[in-house]
């Protein structure tokens, strides 16, 4: 359970770092823009949806390791060894 929290502390403090990697692949959000249309840059940068591009990625490599581990041990717990009949 710790390792979940100090893992929700990372996903908080990645947020800089999402912010900087989506503002260097400003030329990709420009191409994609300009070859599907789908509006991804304006006038003050990337579109918001290009930030959660970045960072939700980011946050699930982060968070989801622990947490499929305390769903495998929650599931172990109820399906385990000490409750299956002798």
């Amino acid at each position: 359970m710790l390792q979940l929290a100090v893992r929700l502390g990372l996903a908080a403090v990645v947020v800089p770092v999402a912010l900087a990697v989506t503002l260097l692949l400003y030329p990709v959000w420009s191409w994609l823009e300009r070859t599907t249309g789908i509006e991804s840059v304006g006038h003050s940068g990337p579109a918001d949806w290009c930030y959660l591009a970045v960072w939700a990625p980011m946050a699930a490599a982060l968070l989801l390791p622990p947490l499929w581990r305390l769903v495998l041990a929650l599931w172990r717990g109820v399906e385990g060894p000490a409750n299956t009949p002798h």
